[in-house]
């Protein structure tokens, strides 16, 4: 499929999540208020919070697409994780939220909340968020597009924020009808407590990634995908040996391979050179746009980049 149509199909994603974030902020900023839920409010804040980080990523899409500039000549690929980053700040900064707010409400008394229109909010945006969840999740399977894919997560983590406001404010409301109505004021800061803890483990898997890559710590993946590579055309054009360098930025794979070659080796000319990094570079595969390779020939070590093969890669 043409880059340029799958880079529209992602800009179109991204919009249109935003805009359907929108609603959800909307929804529980007003409901949070009006039933008295900081449980409910806190799905509101996330939600304006990650409208916030949309429009970024689809501002960073965006900048992607040109590639490179004057002032950026290695292109804006390091955007993509620094959003992310972004993403995974804020939304630790909502778990602390959460979590401080849920315990500053059970020593307090607990709080009322009016639990009738919670489950009716509740029971709307957790069948609405699944189901967006699920129509990007099937779309991005043809765009396979990396800020997609992690915007996405925001959807998931405000449908399991929903699903559980509903099975909790459920069991809150039919208290009433028991001997035990009197804990229905720990809910709402129980609840807060228990989706903040829930909260963590979905932001450090956008937050470790984020920041691995921009501390520029190579993929093992990709690193020993690319020796898979090479050791496959050194055997095949008799290469003295070889050194790559791999580095990824959201979906960019930056990869630079030095070969190492006799002084008597047979081919010369640059034409025959440029045909086998043609090959080179198909066999490492991966979209144009979202890869920068670099090979480069040598008689000398003096030009090979570090041999960091034994110095392992995480």
């Amino acid at each position: 499929m043409n880059s340029s149509i799958l880079v529209n199909r992602e800009t179109r994603l991204l919009l249109l999540s935003a805009l359907m974030m929108g609603v959800v902020a909307v929804g529980g900023l007003v409901m949070g208020i009006w039933s008295h839920s900081q449980a409910i409010l806190l799905d509101g804040i996330f939600s304006l919070v990650a409208i916030v980080i949309k429009l970024l990523m689809m501002f960073t899409a965006m900048l992607t697409k040109q590639e490179s500039s004057r002032r950026f000549q290695f292109g804006y690929w390091q955007c993509e994780s620094f959003v992310m980053l972004m993403e995974g700040v804020f939304t630790l900064f909502i778990v602390a939220y959460a979590l401080s707010v849920g315990i500053w409400g059970l020593l307090h008394g607990g709080r009322e909340v009016e639990f009738g229109l919670a489950v009716y909010y509740a029971i709307f945006f957790t069948i609405g968020d699944w189901s967006f969840y699920a129509y990007v999740y099937q779309a991005n399977k043809k765009v396979k597009s990396y800020l997609v894919h992690y915007d996405n997560l925001s959807w998931l983590i405000d449908a399991v924020l929903a699903t559980g406001l509903l099975i909790s404010f459920s069991a809150a409301w039919m208290l009433q009808f028991t001997p035990y109505v009197y804990w229905q004021i720990y809910v709402d800061p129980l609840i807060m407590i228990v989706l903040g803890i829930q909260m963590v483990s979905p932001s450090l898997k956008i937050l470790i990634p984020s920041v691995k890559q921009l501390l520029g710590i190579a993929p093992l993946e990709l690193h020993q995908h690319v020796q898979q590579v090479m050791d496959g055309f050194l055997k095949k054009y008799g290469f003295q040996d070889y050194v790559s360098s791999v580095q990824v930025f959201g979906r960019a794979k930056i990869i630079e391979i030095d070969v190492l070659l006799p002084l008597d080796y047979p081919i010369q000319r640059v034409s025959d050179f440029d045909e086998i990094r043609g090959e080179i570079d198909a066999a490492l595969g991966y979209r144009s746009y979202e890869k920068w390779v670099t090979i480069t020939f040598t008689t000398t070590t003096k030009w090979m980049a570090r041999d960091y093969d034994n110095d392992g890669v995480v």
